[in-house]
């Protein structure tokens, strides 16, 4: 009995021991990113988040901060508002900007020419537009799989450097199965539509949209009842194909039982191009909720960490998500429809605390009072605040790359990491900071 008791005191020791040695090893972290221990966990994050669970907005609050949204001219609209028509002069500085293929890119590693360029100018198709006096009219289309958006009707990824496959000038954002789109061009090979989404205009691959009435459209637009995709990603089963879903998207919600709920799944009739639907039913899973979530603190780091380890993907490649489409899936699963690009998300409304001007003392005295779940905006780059470990601020991102003694560090994963990281300019994250946004 002693015996044992004594190997037990031994075994208990060794155990505090090592939970001591990983508690220091994880508080320190090693200036800048943060590979293991507690701080890599959401769940301790959110028990040292005061306050966490109480509701920052009830639904009439998020409808009011999304109406505030589309006001501020941030590029996002309401869809279920869309008017029957939009004006050729709001599309034309979009459609028209073909930066992707400025000075020398390359595809499939090769240069572009001159007459390759020449090509996809032609493909835009412009001579189809309205008078710039004129609207476009809105044909109406849903997507039928997780799709990406492209600012050129072009497959074939165009990139700066040769050898890369991580940086597609052309790729820039992505949309989940089911969501509304407005159909106003296409492009002359007849292979994309261009279309307006709710925060953004692009080229879709044609196969990816159904067209529809503006009834079975206002489903999609302005759902009665729907599931929101919570997991970092869900697959569902429709027309022989599996369809992916990435974080934030929705299914349309027909009835729910005690295990199941019954689904409405769009697809594609391929012979006439028009929405087709399907009637099925889901095990019910964690990975999707009835509704909205509600829009706490700890609810923005639990979603954020479900990304935790995901591959860095450039404007959602690789069914991924790069810094401001991480922000964006986890804020779209409480009703929140945010801006696309970062230019954008630093301007939206809500309690701004400016560190226009501060000092970095002073920078960091500010993340003491700030809201966890919070986003944190650099020129060019958006990250979650998580709250603060032995004076130091700690964030989640998704992150490219980071400079270390003036070379560029490649890292492309969601990550945990302190703003002692460094930037092109020699300067650090924390000494970066334009704002902290607390969406209100």
């Amino acid at each position: 009995m002693k015996i044992n008791t004594l190997l037990h005191k031994i075994v208990l020791q060794a155990f505090v021991m090592a939970g001591v040695v990983s508690f220091l090893f994880a508080s320190r972290a090693l200036a800048g990113i943060v590979d293991s221990g507690k701080l890599t966990e959401a769940e301790y994050w959110i028990l040292n988040n005061n306050a966490g669970d109480q509701v920052v907005l009830e639904e009439d609050g998020i409808e009011d901060f999304n109406k505030k949204i589309c006001e501020a001219k941030l590029d996002v609209t309401d869809m279920k508002a869309l008017p029957d028509g939009i004006p050729v002069r709001e599309i034309l500085p979009w459609i028209t900007n073909t930066w992707a293929m400025g000075g020398t890119v390359y595809r499939n590693g090769k240069e572009l020419t001159e007459a390759e360029k020449a090509e996809i100018r032609e493909n835009l198709n412009l001579e189809a537009l309205p008078g710039e006096r004129e609207s476009a009219a809105v044909r109406y289309g849903v997507t039928v799989r997780h799709t990406m958006v492209r600012n050129l009707p072009l497959a074939d990824g165009l990139f700066d450097e040769p050898e890369d496959v991580f940086y597609d000038n052309v790729q820039d954002s992505v949309l989940e199965p089911g969501e509304p789109v407005a159909v106003l061009h296409e492009s002359k090979d007849k292979k994309y539509y261009y279309v307006r989404m709710y925060n953004l205009f692009g080229w879709i691959a044609r196969n990816d949209i159904a067209l529809c009435t503006a009834e079975e459209w206002m489903r999609y637009a302005d759902p009665k009842d729907f599931l929101v995709v919570t997991g970092r990603e869900f697959y569902t089963r429709v027309n022989g194909e599996d369809v992916y879903h990435l974080m934030g998207g929705k299914l349309l919600l027909l009835q729910e039982r005690k295990n199941r709920w019954q689904v409405l799944l769009p697809y594609k009739d391929e012979k006439t191009g028009m929405l087709k639907e399907k009637q099925t039913w889901l095990a019910k899973d964690e990975a999707l909720h009835r509704g909205y979530l509600p829009y706490t603190s700890d609810q923005v780091i639990r979603q954020a960490f479900k990304f935790y380890g995901s591959v860095y993907g450039w404007g959602g490649a690789m069914q991924s998500v790069d810094c401001s489409s991480l922000v964006g899936s986890v804020y779209r699963t409480m009703g929140l429809n945010l801006p696309r690009n970062t230019s954008k998300l630093v301007k939206v409304p809500g309690e701004v605390t400016d560190f226009t001007g501060l000092g970095h003392e002073e920078r960091l005295a500010a993340f003491e009072n700030l809201k966890p779940g919070s986003p944190v905006s650099l020129a060019g780059h958006i990250m979650i605040y998580l709250g603060m470990e032995e004076g130091k601020p700690y964030v989640i991102h998704s992150s490219s790359s980071y400079y270390k003694d003036g070379r560029k560090i490649y890292v492309r994963r969601v990550l945990v990491s302190d703003l002692e990281l460094n930037r092109s300019t020699g300067k650090s994250f924390l000494d970066s900071v334009i704002n902290v946004i607390c969406y209100r």
